[in-house]
């Protein structure tokens, strides 16, 4: 009985393996199915098919929805054509819009055998070795299914079927299945959409979340006398106004799900003033009874508080009034690009300046339908062209810095129509500046935003003296600093209309009282602390010199 039972066994084996053999003769394509394995922790799977024509088509798996993430990564499919030696990218952007990248390959450049062999899945892979970036890699490949492909074409390309990649010893895509496929519908794209080249297709992919939006594109900013027409303004309409050194702008700014990071985003060169000014981006609220709107059209028509019997109008917010909420100060260079013909030796003069700043603070005025402006404050006929854009970036709130609900306006004493007739502030040479504000709720870790920067000839030049900040809340001291700029000559290549010295030194190299001719002036987070619901005061002093 034992040896008809062994004969029987033997019988069934013979017959079994030319079924197998026969199945796999049929076979068309394989279809692979991948897991990911970084550092010990399992990721997600993805999908190959290898068809026995040369061709083969890798989707990652969609990644489940993380509630932390607001960004969307653009679909991907990654394609190998053995026969042509050329390897494909296609996404679809969330415009819609497919874009493609497309490289050549040859099989086998860059791999080392290393004459180590494994099973994986059954199959008989021998390990190759390569470096990439100081990575060291290793991929597993079989020749016994008769077709080439690859998960990741830009580790290296072998003649086979790679079912395992590693990348320094602990990160794994390996094969989890092998599936012969008798028949396979067309998967090569009709159409691989926009072709890029590998780094415009990389920035397309980074930024196909982004919203860009466009608020002035080469604006004349300068000294003409402009004013706001009467009468209802439009919106996508730029208006000089404030003498010509403001222009303003109604856009509409996306309404927001999720968490974004916004910049602020100017370009600015001169058309004929040569000296450094200074320039502000800012936004004007609309909710109470009269804006900054009302200032521009008639300054002594907005709330003001007295010092030494001067009326200081539209800096402070009140009840009534809110004054315009500042979301980049910069300072332009010297005469960039108009002036780019003095020579000095060793400089290159850049052609324009870009100024890109953070302003996700304020985003919660930087939604739907919103006032922005621009200044530059200067006495030049042509003075300078300015472009804006506002742009908003897909943020990982694993990552977010800031997680402020709302910003409230309390004063700007940037003076933003001086060339309409504006006096110069001196209210602080024997004063404070104070501003009262009410707070409906209490709030927690509330931070002041405050940018300040030293400017005009006082007692020598409140430009280049080193003054005390100190702020206060409702009487009691907060914060006393020293507001200064020491690295001003880093940015000298801002600067071809900067006067040089006989001490070797140039102007826009001075150290400054927080800025720089060619710089962004950040704006101090102070805390606050917690504030209870009711009224609170800030009070700024500054000890500004005497006017000379």
């Amino acid at each position: 009985m034992k040896l008809t039972r062994l004969a029987i066994t033997a019988l069934a084996l013979v017959l079994a393996f030319p079924m197998v053999a026969a199945k796999k003769s049929k076979a068309v394509a394989y279809e692979v199915t991948y897991q990911t394995v970084n550092r010990g922790t399992v990721g997600g799977t993805a999908t190959m098919i290898a068809a026995k024509d040369g061709r083969s088509v890798y989707t990652p798996s969609a990644k489940p929805a993380d509630p932390l993430v607001t960004l969307r990564v653009p679909e991907q499919r990654y394609y190998i054509d053995y026969n042509g030696g050329c390897y494909y990218v296609q996404a679809s952007l969330q415009n819609g819009e497919k874009v493609s990248m497309q490289s050549k390959f040859e099989v086998g450049k860059d791999l080392t055998d290393s004459g180590e062999t494994e099973k994986i899945c059954g199959y008989t892979c021998k390990k190759y070795t390569t470096t990439i970036n100081s990575n060291k890699m290793e991929v597993w490949s079989t020749d016994e299914l008769g077709v080439a492909a690859t998960p990741q074409a830009g580790v290296g390309i072998t003649s086979g079927l790679v079912l395992r990649v590693v990348r320094n010893g602990n990160q794994i895509e390996e094969a989890t299945a092998v599936k012969s496929l008798t028949k396979v519908d067309d998967f090569w794209p009709e159409s691989w959409g926009k072709i890029l080249e590998r780094s415009d297709y990389q920035y397309a992919m980074n930024n196909s979340g982004v919203f860009t939006v466009p608020v002035f594109d080469q604006e004349r900013i300068c000294f003409n006398g402009a004013k706001l027409p009467e009468g209802e303004l439009q919106a996508d309409k730029v208006y000089p106004c404030g003498g010509g050194t403001i222009i303003l702008k109604k856009v509409t700014m996306p309404v927001l799900k999720g968490d974004y990071g916004v910049f602020a985003e100017v370009v600015q060169y001169s058309e004929g003033d040569a000296y450094d000014r200074t320039g502000s981006v800012f936004v004007i609220p609309t909710g109470k009874e009269q804006s900054f709107i009302d200032a521009i059209r008639k300054l002594d028509s907005t709330p003001a508080f007295t010092s030494d019997g001067v009326a200081y109008h539209g800096l402070v917010s009140t009840p009534a009034y809110d004054a315009p909420i500042e979301l980049m100060r910069f300072f332009t260079g010297f005469g960039v690009r108009q002036f780019n013909h003095v020579k000095v030796p060793g400089q290159e003069w850049v052609d324009s300046v870009l100024y890109k700043s953070q302003v996700t603070p304020l985003v919660s005025h930087l939604q739907g339908e919103v006032w922005i402006g621009a200044y530059i404050g200067n006495w030049d006929a042509k003075g300078h062209r300015v472009s804006l854009k506002l742009k908003y970036y897909p943020d990982d709130r694993r990552h977010v810095l800031y997680n402020y609900k709302h910003a409230v306006s309390l004063f700007n004493t940037v003076n933003y129509l001086e060339q309409d007739g504006q006096p110069y502030p001196l209210y602080l040479k024997s004063d404070s500046l104070k501003v009262t504000f009410t707070l409906d709720e209490d709030v927690q870790n509330a931070q002041l935003l405050y940018t300040t920067t030293g400017h005009g000839g006082w007692g020598g030049g409140d430009e280049f003296l080193q003054k005390p900040n100190t702020i206060f809340l409702d009487g009691q001291r907060v914060i006393s600093f020293i507001p200064w700029r020491d690295d001003c000559g880093t940015y000298r290549n801002n600067n071809p209309c900067s006067g040089n010295y006989q001490t070797g030194c140039s102007s826009s190299d001075m150290s400054r009282s927080n800025w720089c001719p060619g710089t962004v002036t950040n704006p101090m987070y102070i805390s606050l602390g917690n504030l209870p619901a009711g009224t609170h005061t800030i009070a700024v002093q500054i000890p500004q010199g005497a006017p000379q």
